[in-house]
């Protein structure tokens, strides 16, 4: 089993040490801010941006305006 440090709990920081963990390393995450991922809460107008595990419609179906948009596709 490896000991893995990872500086950082910014977004690459959070997936490398989830990553290592998921493939049985021992991993210590060091973040200078109070709280892991702070960024992260502030991205999306104030949804997060994280990956959901779903389809592209149920994602749609879940947003605030029902998936409408001032833009349209070309």
């Amino acid at each position: 089993m490896s000991d893995i440090l990872v500086v950082g709990g910014g977004a690459a920081g959070l997936m490398a040490a989830i990553t290592a963990a998921r493939h049985g390393a021992s991993v210590t995450l060091a973040e200078r801010n109070e709280k892991v991922g702070r960024k992260l809460y502030i991205t999306g107008k104030g949804r997060c941006n994280v990956t959901n595990d779903c389809t592209a419609e149920e994602a749609l179906q879940n947003l605030p305006q029902g998936g409408a948009s001032s833009c349209t596709a070309p």
